[in-house]
Order: structure tokens, then C-alpha cells, then sequence
């Protein structure tokens, strides 16, 4: 079994880069159309509290890595409402930054995440 934490940290990436170069452009496309943005966000904004509420509730070892990337992206898709429905500067900035602070927090918990591992043909366990 391969390693998949480096190309999940490489689309991290990607996806970050993308954030911080368009974040602006799609937030202004989100506030021309309205009524897609509110069901979008709405959507966002319900999917990241139950992804919150169920990282609390499945006190696993890394609740508190769980819950702090999932409230990261609520706080982000909750900025991403005030900044549409407020059209206030700072609200722009704050939403971009927020999700930028989101993704690398996600990449920080997938680097620290331990190798996946593999049985072996006597029945041990082997790290990749």
C-alpha cells in the first residue's frame, strides 16, 4: 500500500493557491448571483458544523485536531456569508484568509498523520 499523504498534500496545495488567486473573483460572482449563493453557502455552512458536531462527538485521539479543521471551515463558509451579504471589505479578506488558514491547518494534519500500513505475508504489520 502507497504512502498517499504527499499527493493529498500536493492538491492541498494546489487547492490553496487557488484560494488565495481567485478567492476574490468568486466571492464578487457569488454576490451577482444571490440566491445561488445563499443555497451554496447554506450548504457549506450546514456541512461544516455536522462535520464539526461529528468530529466533538467521536472522541477519537485527534478530536481536537478534528474539531479545530472543522471549525476553521465553518468559520470560512460563515465569513464567506457576511462578506456576500454585507459587501464589506474586510469581510472579503477575512473569508480568504480564513479558508487559507483552513487548508493549510488540513495540510498540517495530513503531514502528521502516520504512514499507512500493510500486513505481511508472516501476519505482521510493515510501515510504508
Amino acid at each position: 500500500m502507497k504512502d498517499s499523504r504527499i499527493p493529498e498534500i500536493a492538491w492541498m496545495v494546489v487547492i490553496a493557491a487557488i484560494v488565495a488567486l481567485g478567492g476574490n473573483v468568486v466571492l464578487g460572482l457569488l454576490a451577482e448571483h444571490r440566491w445561488f449563493a445563499v443555497v451554496a453557502l447554506g450548504v457549506a455552512v450546514v456541512l461544516a458544523f455536522l462535520a464539526m458536531r461529528r468530529a466533538f462527538v467521536a472522541n477519537a485521539p485527534t478530536a481536537r485536531l478534528d474539531v479545530t479543521k472543522a471549525a476553521a471551515y465553518f468559520v470560512a463558509a460563515l465569513l464567506a456569508f457576511v462578506a456576500i451579504g454585507l459587501h464589506v471589505h474586510w469581510a472579503i479578506g477575512a473569508c480568504i484568509a480564513a479558508a487559507e488558514a483552513a487548508l493549510v491547518f488540513d495540510i498540517v494534519t495530513i503531514a502528521a498523520r502516520p504512514p499507512a500500513q500493510r500486513e505481511t505475508a508472516d501476519g505482521g504489520k510493515e510501515g510504508v
